[in-house]
């Protein structure tokens, strides 16, 4: 290749290069008159700069916050997992109830301790009004009998004088209702055959303690007269002879 031909070319490539730089320029100017267009950045003071940090700190403490309930949650729901804490919860894995629900659980045994109670003294009573004309008193409940074994002892006490349930099984009557019936009859038969001179033995007296309007006690006795009087009798005398002055003894 000779010279001749070697510096066309590179005038050529020259002359494009020029080109390319002279466009270049042009843009870099055209930019810079852009940004001199630009409106200015806004002022940052102080109060903005405290006002962010502040913004910052409240979106912290708020997805720690969060963070930290969700990380609750999550040992609680392992918690009902696994079974509950016998420490915080009680025995067998039962949830503790809270202190409201525990008081009103308390205080409903409680009305129902003191119906209950009352029941067994209304029972007592009833019986005791009618053995009281026998000279007798109704016993107690006995330890953990329940208030239907409770009334069926006290009846077989004056079962005997009923002639509708003298020979009646009372341990068969599950009904409460059925028993209340049985109950006012034998009170009734009872209560009948204590007003019955034959009822004592010549010789008995029995005490029997009532109760007036004014809850004064007043004791009456039931009974033969001579199962006292007998005892200031004098005994008696028989006559065998008479031994006069003019007689000769």
């Amino acid at each position: 290749m000779t010279e001749n031909m070697i510096e066309p070319k590179a005038d050529a490539q020259g002359e494009k290069l020029d080109t390319i730089l002279s466009i270049l320029s042009k843009v870099v100017a055209r930019v810079d008159e852009m940004e001199k267009n630009l409106p200015a950045p806004p002022l940052v003071t102080a109060t903005d700069k405290k006002a962010k940090k502040d913004e910052d700190e409240a979106k912290c403490d708020e997805e720690e916050e969060m963070k930290a309930k969700s990380d609750e949650d999550e040992e609680e729901a392992k918690d009902d997992a696994e079974g509950s804490n016998p420490v915080v919860h009680g025995k067998a894995g039962e949830i503790k109830p809270d202190e409201e629900e525990a008081k009103m659980d308390e205080d409903e045994e409680a009305m129902k301790a003191d119906e209950e109670e009352a029941m067994y003294a209304d029972a007592q009573a009833k019986a005791d009004s009618v053995m009281a004309a026998f000279g007798k008193s109704a016993s107690r409940p006995l330890k953990g009998e329940n208030l239907l074994a409770y009334r069926k002892r006290l009846l077989r006490g004056l079962q005997a004088y009923s002639d509708a349930y003298k020979d009646i099984n009372l341990a068969s009557i599950k009904d409460a209702k059925l028993l209340g019936l049985a109950e006012k009859q034998i009170f009734a038969d009872a209560f009948a055959a204590a007003k019955s001179p034959s009822m004592f033995a010549a010789d008995q007296l029995i005490e029997i303690n009532e109760k007036d309007r004014a809850g004064r006690t007043i004791t009456k006795f039931k009974g033969a007269m001579s199962a006292w009087l007998d005892d200031f009798k004098v005994p008696a005398l028989r006559v065998k002879e008479f031994h006069l002055s003019n007689n000769k003894r």
